[in-house]
């Protein structure tokens, strides 16, 4: 597990030391309420990075106070045409809870226009605890956005229905709903908020229980 978070923070570092075309970091506090789990925070650094051509690259980390670590990294493939940007991109996900590991690896592609973005893509995940495994071989991962304000230079509020928010990787019945709004204040500096629901299970084996939480962010872009 130090081994992943390591590899993450160093992807982190080189995005943020890049002479990108475009980026954004982002510095978050999530709180919230689960059946399952009661009441919950986590603390969450993720960063985007877009070359002049071709070439991006997402991730982050989170640690909740329910004892899951997260850590994600996603490059990708680009090119843009008149209506947006369409991406293949590749996932690696892995996830740990009380004592059990999950490793996911898959790949799809991504469609970001002015109004909408979407996304779908396959993985498989590997779930270990101790000596045992199980193998996931098919899995699909997907995300639907819309854009309230795409007219707004400093500000954004999206509606997105998704199982593969950022760093929420779940399976293809238990999607979240969610609400995220950007405010920039200053042309590099802005603040985030947003409001998520979702089932959630023990190991995300059951979808009889939920969880909903509110998150607010610092964000730096350039």
């Amino acid at each position: 597990m130090n081994r992943v978070v390591a590899l993450i923070f160093t992807l982190l570092a080189c995005i943020g030391t890049s002479r990108a075309q475009q980026g954004e970091v982002t510095l978050g506090i999530r709180g919230g309420g689960s059946t399952l789990y009661g009441a919950f925070s986590a603390f969450a650094v993720e960063a985007e990075y877009s070359a002049k051509e071709h070439f991006a690259l997402r991730g982050g980390v989170q640690y909740s106070t329910i004892s899951r670590v997260t850590a994600e990294v996603r490059p990708a493939y680009f090119h843009d045409f008149n209506i947006g940007r369409l991406s293949a991109e590749l996932l690696f996900n892995y996830a740990y809870q009380s004592r059990v590991s999950n490793y996911a690896f898959g790949c799809g592609l991504l469609l970001d226009t002015k109004y909408i973005s979407a996304a779908l893509g396959y993985y498989c995940r590997v779930m270990t605890i101790a000596a045992d495994r199980l193998f996931e071989p098919f899995n699909i991962y997907y995300k639907l956005a819309v854009h309230c304000l795409p007219n707004r230079e400093r500000w954004d509020l999206n509606v997105i229905f998704s199982n593969s928010q950022a760093l929420e990787l779940e399976r293809h019945y238990q999607p979240s709903l969610a609400v995220e709004g950007w405010y920039y204040p200053l042309e590099r500096l802005g603040v985030q908020l947003g409001v998520n629901y979702k089932p959630a299970g023990m190991f995300n084996l059951s979808s009889d229980y939920y969880q909903i939480y509110g998150n607010v962010g610092v964000c730096y872009r350039w």
